[in-house]
């Protein structure tokens, strides 16, 4: 009976991993804003937005201080710039509680992260607060989400930063090396911020 029950619950915990992933995992990056994450979080979640639900199966993964690199499974589909939640269906938990999407090509790409220190933006094409650029400091929790993206070298074009006071942003990158390895221009590639390229086709 004892050798039973371990045999179950050596399946149980097998269970995600027996039924295989997906050869091309959609993968997104958010911050999660959560000071006590866990490492790894559970497979199953829901989407809201509004009166828009969606399940889906996926992987969130911290990949730095309060950074995670979230993969999702199936494709998402949402209004440009409307707010998500998203849930764990298996521990009843609020993972996120407010994000921002920005939709490419019929894949919903949530990007959000925290800036280094020292970065110096640019106010964005269609922003109107002029052409200051100003420097990001230590104090400033500077978080941003991806306005617009150069499908030719796959590079953030413009970010929406946002203050803790709420004030947005629209601005154009220039971060200081290591992170701005890969364009003249002062985009940044996703890789270069992130680890990580993003297929955004």
């Amino acid at each position: 009976m004892i050798r039973l029950s371990f045999l179950l619950a050596i399946g149980l915990l097998l269970a995600p991993a027996a039924q295989g992933q997906p050869e091309k995992p959609f993968h997104k990056v958010v911050d999660a804003f959560l000071a006590n994450a866990p490492m790894k979080v559970n497979y199953h979640y829901t989407l809201t937005s509004g009166d828009f639900r969606q399940d889906t199966t996926g992987t969130l993964v911290l990949i730095g201080p309060g950074v995670f690199r979230l993969e999702l499974w199936d494709k998402v589909y949402g209004s440009d710039g409307s707010s998500l939640y998203l849930h764990d269906r298996n521990t009843h938990q609020t993972i996120i509680d407010s994000l921002r999407w920005t939709e490419v090509n019929l894949w919903v790409r949530l990007l959000h992260g925290k800036l280094p220190a020292g970065t110096v933006v640019t106010p964005g094409e269609s922003s109107s607060e002029g052409t200051t650029r100003w420097e990001l400091s230590h104090e400033e929790p500077w978080w941003f989400s991806v306005v617009a993206v150069d499908t030719t070298t796959w590079s953030v074009r413009e970010i929406r930063l946002r203050e803790e006071q709420g004030w947005e942003h629209l601005v154009r990158l220039d971060v200081p090396e290591p992170w701005n390895n890969s364009s003249p221009d002062s985009f940044i590639a996703l890789e270069d911020l992130f680890g990580t390229r993003l297929d955004l086709r």
